[in-house]
């Protein structure tokens, strides 16, 4: 039985192929008959095993014919430069819930003139990203804490902007009177109802499902988002059907290092947030 996804990843392998290229890769197969998917990072099992890498579309076909179901890429290359990922999770909340709060955290981004890339997750929430492709200029600061503390200043200015919002209701209403709509660490246990804005994913060889690829355990496609598909977002946009058939290619925004810090430093002065 070939994979179930090898006619989708043959479709959009030109559109996958510049999140995967020059990046380590982990690739997610799914064998027939198996009880779930298999976490791949190395070519072959030698001790001198290389990590998976991907050049060419054909790359994702050859993956995909060896029943890959997810591709996911290092944030960190072997060169210069980072990606950016905020994860924004809905956890117990409805996805509509994660969904607004992305739209605000679009709104606080473009206000300080940072552009990102949205997409949805896969399955219950959306990420924004971006490169950053020269980290000269850091100091002593890691891109990680530079990383984190850019997830939490986009935190709290989104969770000022929720507090005014009739939207946000019902994620006012799960947290309780007086309580935070926003938590930034997945091991926050009290706040589970409430909405996360994961700081902690952002470390060293973490890797990130990239755009285009499939979740293993939804079915659906991390399919990239205008303004316009994040307003009207729904589970339907990110059939893989869907997104094969769809025309352009998604491309990741730049943000310069300095960029970032200017951001980072309007933020802790209280300014622009684009409410």
């Amino acid at each position: 039985m070939p994979n179930p996804y090898l006619n989708y990843y043959a479709a959009v392998a030109d559109r996958i192929v510049p999140f995967l290229r020059g990046r380590k890769v982990a690739v997610e197969q799914r064998f027939p008959g198996a009880s779930g998917p298999v976490y791949r990072r190395h070519e072959g099992t030698s001790e001198e095993r290389a990590w998976i890498t991907i050049r060419e579309p054909d790359d994702v076909v050859r993956w995909a014919r060896q029943y890959a179901v997810a591709f996911h890429a290092h944030l960190k290359p072997e060169g210069p430069g980072c990606w950016f990922v905020l994860d924004i999770d809905s956890r117990d909340l409805p996805t509509a819930m994660a969904q607004l709060a992305t739209r605000h955290a679009l709104d606080v981004l473009e206000a300080v003139g940072l552009e990102a890339l949205v997409k949805f997750s896969g399955s219950d929430g959306f990420h924004l990203m971006w490169d950053m492709p020269d980290l000269r200029g850091l100091g002593g600061q890691s891109v990680w804490d530079l990383e984190r503390g850019v997830v939490v200043a986009v935190a709290a200015e989104v969770e000022r902007r929720l507090a005014d919002d009739p939207a946000a209701a019902p994620a006012r209403q799960a947290a309780g009177s007086g309580k935070r709509l926003i938590a930034t660490s997945s091991q926050d246990a009290a706040n589970k109802a409430v909405l996360l804005f994961d700081e902690h994913i952002l470390k060293p060889n973490v890797n990130a499902r990239v755009p285009y690829s499939i979740h293993a355990a939804s079915g659906l496609v991390a399919v990239p988002l205008d303004r316009a598909g994040l307003e009207h977002f729904d589970e339907r946009m990110a059939a893989p059907e869907v997104v094969a058939a769809a025309t352009g290619v998604a491309e990741l925004p730049r943000n310069d290092l300095a960029a970032v810090k200017r951001a980072l430093t309007a933020w802790s002065r209280g300014g622009p947030s684009g409410s």
